[in-house]
Parts: C-alpha cells; sequence; structure tokens
C-alpha cells in the first residue's frame, strides 16, 4: 500500500512523492491524516536547515490530528477508529525514523504517550494546531516557571496572582492563556486589538494593544503594579525590554528565542531570571488530561486557516510565514486532498 507524502530530500528541496502507508511499531499506532498544521520552524528548516534533520529523506511537520487505522502489537490505550491529535516527530533524533513520523503524509506514526483522543465534536482541522505550541507552552510555565501543571493537581493553584504573556494572540500566546488560566492566574495579555475578544475568551482577564505607546503602564494598571512572571512568545528586542520593564524585581521573564543583550543588562539591574528555553515538553499526563479538558469546555485549539489543494499547499503556507502574514490562526494542509499529479 502507497501513499503521498511531501518528501523532504535536502535543505529547500521537497517535492511530493508515492511512499509506503508505515506499519506501527511498539508504542505506536498508524493515523490516517486528516489535517496537518504548519509551523513557522518548519519553512526554517526548509530555508537554512538548521542541522537538525540526521538523515534524507524525511518527512517535516510536527503537528496533526486523523483517525488510528492500525495500532501497534503492545498498545492498549487506543483503537482503530479513534479520532486523535498527536505530535510527529521527524527524524531530528539520530536517524531514529525514515520521515514515518512526520506530519506532511497522508499516513503517519503517532507515538502513544504523545496522542490524544478529542471528541467528536472537535473537528480535525482545530485539532491538529495542538502539538507543537500545546507543548511549548505548557513547557513555558511548568517547565521553567516550574509552576504545579493542572495535570498534576495544579488546576486553581495560582489563584488570585498575575502573569503577563506578550504575543498572547500567537499559537503558544494563546495556549499560554489557557493554561495559565486554568492554574488559577489572573492572566494579562498582549496582541492587536483585533484579537482582543478571541483571547479574553480564552480565559485573559485584560489584553493590551501590544503597539500602545504606553503599554508598559497599560499592563502594570491592568496588574495593580510588577508581576512576577512574564512569558515572551515574540521576543523580539523590544518585547523583551517590556517584559523586563513590567517584571518585579527578581521576576521571570520566559523568553521563546535567545535574549539580546540590552535585555540581559536591563534584567540584571532588577536582578530578573531570564529562561530561553521554549521547547517541546513531552509530559505523557498533559496529553493525558486533554480529552478531558476539551469535553469540560475549559480548553480550545487555535483557530485553524485551511489551504486548498492538500499538501500541494505547502509553498504557499511557507510563505505565508515567512511574510509574517499568521495572526490569531494556524495555517493548516488536508493531506488527504493531496492529487497526484503525473
Amino acid at each position: 500500500m502507497s501513499q503521498l507524502a511531501l518528501l523532504y530530500q535536502a535543505q529547500s528541496k521537497q517535492s511530493i512523492q508515492s511512499q509506503p502507508i508505515p506499519e506501527p511499531t511498539k508504542g505506536h499506532v498508524q493515523v490516517r491524516v486528516e489535517a496537518a498544521a504548519v509551523n513557522p520552524f518548519d519553512f526554517k528548516i526548509y530555508d537554512y536547515g538548521f542541522n537538525v534533520v540526521k538523515k534524507y529523506p524525511t518527512v517535516l511537520g510536527c503537528d496533526a490530528a486523523g483517525e488510528v487505522t492500525k495500532i501497534g502489537p503492545d498498545v492498549a490505550k487506543f483503537n482503530v477508529g479513534d479520532r486523535v491529535t498527536f505530535v510527529c516527530l521527524p527524524n531530528f533524533e539520530g536517524g531514529a525514523n525514515n520521515g514515518e513520523r512526520g506530519a506532511f503524509q497522508q499516513y503517519a506514526l503517532a507515538d502513544v504517550q504523545y496522542t490524544a483522543k478529542i471528541p467528536a465534536s472537535v473537528d480535525y482541522d482545530s485539532a491538529s494546531t495542538f502539538a507543537g505550541a500545546g507543548m511549548t507552552a505548557a513547557r513555558a510555565l511548568y517547565d521553567e516557571l516550574k509552576l504545579t501543571a493542572p495535570w498534576f493537581d495544579g488546576e486553581g493553584a495560582y489563584k488570585g496572582e498575575k502573569i503577563v504573556i506578550l504575543g498572547g494572540s500567537s499559537s503558544v500566546g494563546s495556549y499560554a492563556i489557557q493554561y495559565a488560566a486554568l492554574s488559577g492566574f489572573d492572566v494579562i495579555a498582549t496582541s492587536s486589538p483585533a484579537h482582543f475578544d478571541y483571547l479574553k475568551s480564552l480565559g485573559a482577564s485584560a489584553v493590551i494593544d501590544r503597539s500602545a505607546a504606553d503599554a508598559a503602564a497599560q499592563i502594570l494598571l491592568a496588574a495593580g503594579g510588577p508581576v512576577k512572571y512574564v512569558l515572551d512568545s515574540v521576543s523580539l528586542p523590544s518585547t523583551q525590554l517590556l517584559g523586563v520593564d513590567i517584571l518585579q524585581p527578581k521576576g521571570i521573564l520566559v523568553l521563546e528565542l535567545q535574549s539580546q543583550p540590552p535585555t540581559k543588562e536591563a534584567a540584571d539591574a532588577k536582578d530578573i531570571t531570564i529562561s530561553a528555553r521554549m521547547g517541546l515538553w513531552f509530559n505523557e499526563s498533559q496529553w493525558d488530561t486533554l480529552e478531558g479538558l476539551l469535553e469540560r469546555g475549559v480548553f480550545k485549539f487555535n483557530r485553524p486557516t485551511v489551504l486548498a489543494g492538500g499538501l500541494h499547499a505547502w509553498e504557499e503556507a511557507f510563505d505565508l510565514h515567512r511574510q509574517g502574514k499568521v495572526s490569531g490562526t494556524k495555517v493548516v494542509m488536508r493531506p488527504q486532498e493531496t492529487k497526484q499529479v503525473s
């Protein structure tokens, strides 16, 4: 049996080709991929390589959702027909696979530790937006800030405390808002005015215009003074300095990118800790509790923007990210709509 896959053969070389459908191995299920979300990291690997791919060819893409079609020999927590969202793991780890765990194909293998069932009321397009951003948001809050996660009996544990999330309409930011709200925080976020209502629907108590000249003053007013925690999902030089400005002495600033020299200098003056290790947090308990949060209606997936043409839309998707045209949404492709081009 064969499928269509977006095969990444080397830096800046990618094409749709026929590939064997992978068989599930121990600890994995085979998933018919109905939706695959595109992250900025995907086009950056394509453009720059970054020396992260250890074995060619491979299949890129980290976020997907679909239907379980086969289960591995030792799998008990999933059944054929289950609707799932899952993180895809291209061979970035020493050539651990041949691309069968990448998202940009019609069938992929999913590690059951980082796979979650989704309710029938949730569509695949939305569900595909979770993995990378959701795991990154969780790492920022519960690994970098050392907070107790909701899935470790930390739901509501920080009631009355404040946290500021810069870039709240980003994929990471929107998931961070929801997790922080579940943890009990009073969440203040920044975004463009177009996303104010959306972020409030996710749990933000106040949203500040990111471009306002007095953004720092507005944040401090909303928070009642300097805060202990700031998560900067944008991490531009300007937002990094804004984060330092609104933090109290000995506060913590979590960045998605590396800190800039002016940021470090300003942080040192206030004895602020900077953490710039945001990335995927592989915690099985996060995935085990996801379905329950969705069913309770206390957690929502990102809003998807679906591109036409199946996997053929990859160039359009990459260009949207390159040009900075993705805001408050997640770009999604539907692999099953891919047509073979002779």
